[in-house]
Formats: C-alpha cells, sequence, structure tokens
C-alpha cells in the first residue's frame, strides 16, 4: 500500500511539474518603414463618402471609401478628432472590400487600411483648408 500511494504521488508530481521548453535558430522581425512622399492630393470628406485623390495605382488614382459609422472621441496626444469607419468602395479582386478608418484632427488626417485581420497600412496626411 505505501509503495502504491508513492508511485501515484510521482505521477502526480510529474503532470503537474510538467514544462514544454522550444529552441528556436531565427526570428522573422517586421520593421516598419516610414516614407515621405510628397504630392498634392485633394481629400473630400462627407458623412456618406471619402475620396483621396492621387493615392491607388502608383499615386495616379483617387481611392474612395464608404462611410459605415462615425463618431468623435478625444485623443490625448491630438485632442478632439472625428472617427470614421469605412469600407472601400471598389473591391479589391483578391480580398473583397478593405475596412479603413479615417481619423480627422484639426492639422492632420490618420487612414487606417486593412489589408487583413493583423495587417494595417497606416498613412498620415497634414491638411490645410481651402
Amino acid at each position: 500500500m505505501k509503495t502504491l500511494t508513492i508511485i501515484i504521488g510521482m505521477m502526480l508530481l510529474s503532470l503537474v511539474s510538467y514544462t514544454q521548453t522550444y529552441k528556436s535558430a531565427y526570428v522573422i522581425e517586421s520593421k516598419i518603414n516610414v516614407v515621405t512622399v510628397t504630392q498634392e492630393r485633394t481629400i473630400i470628406i462627407s458623412d456618406k463618402e471619402i475620396s483621396i485623390s492621387n493615392f491607388n495605382n502608383g499615386n495616379k488614382e483617387t481611392l474612395y471609401l464608404v462611410v459605415n459609422k462615425t463618431e468623435e472621441k478625444e485623443d490625448t496626444w491630438d485632442g478632439m478628432g472625428k472617427y470614421y469607419y469605412c469600407t472601400t468602395k471598389d473591391k479589391d479582386p483578391i480580398n473583397g472590400s478593405q475596412k479603413a478608418i479615417v481619423i480627422k484632427y484639426n492639422d492632420k488626417i490618420l487612414l487606417g487600411l486593412f489589408a487583413g485581420e493583423i495587417d494595417v497600412y497606416k498613412y498620415q496626411f497634414s491638411i490645410s483648408k481651402y
């Protein structure tokens, strides 16, 4: 009986102390490349649609976004901003419509295009009113 108790105790101890150890020879690290592109663009924002000229296809075509929802939020650094939750009007042949977020502050517009569930392309436009 004493031997059986010791064997069961050792088995329970081995189950509780089970760990997994992995070795890795390399890691894939994603780095952000910041590129400044100087080009005149016209950004038109309404409650139903947003258009950004000279954006698609090598900065030659206009990006059209359909606005699904808007709300105003305050940011710690940039102050009050208007958030536009959108989808692309022109569907990508592979991914379909892309989701996008446009945030309008006093001096800039931020655009986040979601290429997939994980990949987000970020753009910042400095703006001035006509």
